[in-house]
């Protein structure tokens, strides 16, 4: 059996500024139901290292070449890189923004 890797989670700047933005923005009309969604997406993050292939590869990002990831939860679309030690989350987006490539 292969030795297992332990990526650690990251988050670029951008992604995490704009998953702030996001729960702030539903934290108006229900604070209750944004640290329900805080808790449901940082809960699916933590079980990314231990298997980073586990969601699809992320189909707006241009040139993937299958390290790029993504997925959905309550509405919310985040983006990962899975690099040799780390799991950089690179792209948090509301359905409220058009899903550009990137």
């Amino acid at each position: 059996m292969g030795k297992r890797v332990s990526r650690q989670i990251k988050w670029r700047p951008k992604a995490l500024y704009s998953f702030i933005d996001i729960l702030d923005y539903i934290k108006e009309d229900s604070p209750t139901n944004a640290k329900r969604i805080k808790t449901r997406i940082n809960n699916i993050i933590k079980t990314i290292p231990s298997n980073p292939e586990m969601f699809r590869e992320d189909e707006l990002k241009e040139n993937n070449d299958g390290t790029y990831r993504v997925f959905n939860k309550d509405s919310i679309r985040v983006s990962y890189k899975i690099e040799p030690k780390n799991i950089f989350i690179t792209r948090v987006v509301h359905p409220s923004k058009e899903p550009n490539l990137y």
